[in-house]
């Protein structure tokens, strides 16, 4: 049983991965391409825009979805009834968007976005149009159909959107690339998927007690991880906001293409054992064990190579974004536990503990923001600085919730999230020596000490992994992966 569903979980990932990979390539394409069309200034209104847009997809995702994919029943009235309930909330949110645009255009002194909004505020009830019967894949685990649909989507879109910024060459692009991939993913919902939904009430009493912290804990995570990027575009000029926004997504890259992907299924999974405590805390340490070989070597590997990661991917428009880029890479120290903590306490239904600790870094970051304005502060740098320190209290109380709401030991997975550090420290210092050293282009410079990088770390976490192998579960659980990896390479290689 427990075998067969790691085999699901890995296949949902390695899907979702897949998926993930190639959206995101076109992704950052199309990344490139907006930089080199926009100016820092120009990006600026742009990425008020981007926040907008990503938060009308929040809330056109929030709501049933979750409690029907850890249901032990899923019947028709209750996906007819979940379809229904979503409509009218994504009905009521756009109706609620359209009604403030004037409102949030004022506060961020940006005229323009009152006519965004107003577009946009359809976005959340084409969303709630897409076939609920999607929901039985991920309950099968079975993400290959959607993983095709989101590929798609993203081909059609991307010469929609590049196209558009390359005539128009303002934010209206994005706007209209939005629209164009929800509706694409609506319409291709009920290709890939024979269910028909029909309006039905008869859950929604059953429903809404689950969705409503739902909604809330979606909207304040997502307010959490964006109202820095909102408020600097009220204290400081739209240029400071681009920079900020573009860095945070390119830091923010390793995480999101290797991590991330695995989100769905590792719900999926936690919800069928989330009755059996020992093998599901044995299951998150296991995961942050292998989490944190992968962030804490990105964060270092991200600062060290900043400079040229800025010169040779962006461009020198964006020098400014230097500093920043490396400060908001640490800010991926605490994602895999909150991702983790959200998976959790959603199949456990206790969302209403990942609001109140939302609320509670919504309202420190908002309180360090005005305090830095208040003293006349104007540097971006001070600003994100501030952010960053702001995620030690951050990570603090995500310890706390997986020790008082999980009852987990923090000792075991204190161990796991701070080993990887060691090798990692090796590895940067590595990095710092060779880099004075070469004198290639700027390019190929970078290849070369990414690929450095990885290999150091690779070596040393390893070796590590050897030694701490016998007194560390956890650990050797990881040591038997390599070698069972490795043994299968070498038999589908050998000759």
């Amino acid at each position: 049983m427990a075998d067969s569903l790691n085999k699901k979980i890995a296949i949902g990932y390695l899907w979702n991965l897949v998926a993930k990979w190639i959206t995101r390539s076109i992704g950052i394409i199309s990344t490139l391409i907006l930089i080199r069309l926009l100016k820092p200034e120009d990006f600026g209104i742009a990425t008020l825009a981007s926040i907008t847009i990503a938060l009308f997809m929040v809330l056109s995702h929030v709501g049933v979805e979750k409690y029907l994919i850890k249901s032990k029943e899923c019947n028709n009235d209750l996906l007819n009834s979940a379809w229904s309930l979503n409509i009218v909330l994504k009905v009521l949110s756009g109706v609620i968007i359209a009604g403030f645009s004037g409102s949030i255009a004022l506060f961020t002194h940006e005229p323009e976005l009152k006519n965004v909004l107003l577009l946009c505020s359809v976005i959340p009830v084409i969303g709630a149009m897409s076939n609920i019967g999607l929901i039985h894949y991920e309950r099968e685990l079975n993400y290959k159909p959607l993983a095709r649909l989101s590929v798609v989507a993203k081909l059609i879109v991307f010469p929609v959107t590049v196209g558009l910024a390359v005539w128009l060459k303002n934010y209206w692009a994005l706007i209209i690339g939005s629209l164009t991939s929800e509706c694409i993913n609506a319409v291709g919902s009920y290709f890939i998927h024979p269910y028909r939904p029909v309006w039905s009430v008869k859950q929604w009493g059953r429903l809404w007690d689950f969705s409503k912290w739902m909604l809330l804990s979606t909207i304040t995570g997502y307010i959490r991880s964006r109202i820095d990027a909102f408020l600097l575009g009220r204290f400081l000029p739209s240029d400071a906001v681009g920079t900020f926004r573009i860095s945070q997504e390119f830091a923010w890259l390793p995480f999101s293409e290797l991590i991330s992907p695995a989100t769905s299924s590792f719900y999926s999974g936690i919800s069928k054992i989330s009755h059996n405590r020992e093998e599901l805390y044995d299951k998150i340490v296991k995961y942050q064990a292998i989490a944190y070989l992968l962030v804490i070597p990105s964060v270092l590997g991200i600062y060290a190579l900043k400079d040229l990661i800025v010169v040779v991917v962006m461009g020198e428009q964006w020098l400014s974004a230097t500093p920043i880029i490396g400060l908001l890479s640490f800010l991926m120290l605490s994602m895999p536990l909150n991702m983790v903590l959200q998976t959790v306490l959603i199949s456990l239904s206790k969302v209403k503990y990942l609001v109140f600790i939302d609320l509670i870094m919504i309202t420190s970051i908002v309180l360090v923001f005005f305090l830095l304005h208040q003293e006349n502060v104007h540097s971006l740098q001070v600003f994100t600085l501030a952010r960053v320190i702001l995620v030690i209290a951050f990570i603090s109380l995500l310890l706390a919730a997986y020790k008082i709401l999980l009852k987990l030991n923090l000792k075991r997975l204190s161990i796991v999230c701070i080993m990887p550090v060691l090798p990692g420290m090796i590895m940067l210092w590595s990095i710092e020596r060779m880099e004075v050293l070469l004198n290639f282009s700027q390019a190929v410079n970078l290849i070369i000490l990414v690929f450095l990088g990885i290999l150091i770390f690779m070596g040393s976490m390893f070796l590590l992994i050897v030694l701490v192998k016998t007194v560390l579960p956890d650990y050797l659980y990881i040591y038997k992966f390599i070698i069972r990896a490795c043994y299968s390479i070498k038999q589908k290689f050998a000759f």
